[in-house]
């Protein structure tokens, strides 16, 4: 009898055993599951971004697929002409803005009246985050995404992109002339005009010449001339000075002398679809958009050389940036998308593609400056020194306003009218926006 119990209970000792074991298969699969589902925490999410046409924009489509299947969310994306997009974003984001979620901006374009008329999600919990290492932005860049551009620990976006105005010029046809690179304004003119040839195909100088996309190359020049757009000690404006004045003269008699033809309907990509061909000796532009105009994929690649702008006419600004709206459905999936988006190591990819970036580390790190040519970068480097204006257009919340009214001034200038008759017309103008948006603050 003792025999027979201690079998009975040794089966029932394995029995329970194998029910155990059983159930611990059974329970295996589930606990797997759980692990991926954590590992994507925005599966079956979709976001809705709107991209400009940018270099960075090209840069960032090739990773995207690597960020869907990291997060399982999926991006659908748009992207547009700037001016397109700036129409669209104040569109929608004015309508309420629920089907948007992230999208570019430029802070000295609407960032300001994005931020008045509370179309941006504050992003300051995301920058505290540790891992996204805030102090890695450059300060000047992050601030633009502050109120008024004041650093009040309040932000609602982050940089993506910084530019400094650089010259760029073709060292074959300065070497046939026996042309030094010019180092200030009456330098600069003297080579457009030695270099000016359109019967054979080149012209001296290409320049924006379109009213309002103009205004933020023309800057340069007006610093270079000693002047500025505002008196922001007295909320001034001071567009028709005598150093303002000769600004105006000088780059629309570039323009009109040694320029393309048809200048007043250029904006950047004409003038890099221009210089890209061979068909300019000399533009002044954006670095951050220096591949467009004589990268690998151009005729003119092996042919160009780069400096400081002329006078030192240059600014460093960020160029766009990253929001999100306010209204967005998807709030936590779209910090995410920005913490990816421009995160150090993205950062740190798009620069390698020649992209000048918003961090500090992409800047120090050796990898990611080595597809800039020697020259290219010497250029940034002494501009991020020398530039003392963190702008590059009227500090505004009208900025498209003003930049309207100052561009008839570079139009007047180019086509040969009365410049002078012109600024002051223009600086009425521009006082009563100043004005109106000292009243609406």
């Amino acid at each position: 009898m003792k025999k027979v119990i201690a079998l009975l209970l040794a089966v029932l000792m394995l029995a329970g055993f194998a029910a155990c074991g059983k159930k611990e298969a059974e329970v295996a699969p589930a606990a797997s599951t759980d692990a991926k589902a954590a590992d994507l925490p925005f599966a079956g999410t979709t976001l809705r971004v709107i991209l400009a046409t940018h270099d960075w924009t090209k840069a960032v489509e090739k990773k995207l697929p690597e960020f869907e299947a990291a997060t399982g969310m999926k991006v659908e994306y748009e992207v547009y002409p700037e001016g397109q997009l700036s129409d669209k974003l104040n569109v929608e984001l004015g309508s309420g803005g629920q089907y948007i979620d992230v999208f570019m901006c430029r802070p000295l374009q609407e960032v300001q009246q994005f931020i008045q008329n509370g179309y941006l999600a504050e992003v300051s919990d995301l920058l505290a985050d540790p891992e996204y290492q805030k102090d890695d932005f450059i300060t000047a860049a992050l601030n633009g995404y502050a109120r008024n551009g004041a650093n009040d620990g309040k932000f609602y976006g982050v940089p993506l992109v910084t530019e400094r105005q650089v010259l760029m010029y073709r060292k074959d046809l300065f070497e046939a002339k026996g042309l030094a690179v010019p180092k200030n304004l009456e330098e600069f003119e003297a080579c457009a005009k030695a270099l000016h040839d359109p019967a054979n195909g080149v012209v001296g100088v290409a320049l924006r010449g379109k009213p309002n996309p103009a205004v933020t190359q023309f800057a340069a020049y007006l610093y270079g001339f000693g002047g500025d757009f505002i008196d922001f000690a007295n909320n001034k404006a001071i567009i028709n000075t005598p150093e303002a004045v000769k600004a105006f003269e000088y780059y629309g008699g570039l323009l009109r002398n040694y320029g393309p033809t048809d200048a007043v309907n250029m904006h950047w990509n004409e003038c890099a679809a221009l210089f890209s061909t061979g068909g300019a000796a000399m533009v002044t532009d954006a670095d951050s958009i220096w591949a467009s105009f004589c990268g690998p994929d151009t005729q003119v690649y092996d042919k160009t050389g780069f400096a400081v702008s002329p006078n030192n006419a240059t600014w460093n600004i960020c160029a766009w940036g990253l929001g999100i709206s306010a209204n967005s459905p998807h709030m936590e999936a779209a910090k995410a998308f920005m913490k990816w988006a421009a995160g150090v190591e993205m950062t740190k990819y798009i620069q390698t593609s020649g992209i000048s970036s918003a961090r500090t580390s992409a800047w120090e790190d050796p990898a990611c400056t080595a597809n800039y040519p020697a020259e290219l970068l010497a250029a940034i480097q002494e501009g991020n020194k020398i530039a003392t204006k963190a702008y590059d257009r009227p500090m505004t919340t009208s900025v498209a306003a003003a930049r309207d009214v100052i561009g008839v001034v570079i139009t007047t200038s180019i086509e040969g009218g009365d410049v002078q008759a012109a600024a002051d017309k223009a600086n009425e103008e521009f006082q009563k926006i100043l004005d109106e948006d000292a009243a609406a603050k």
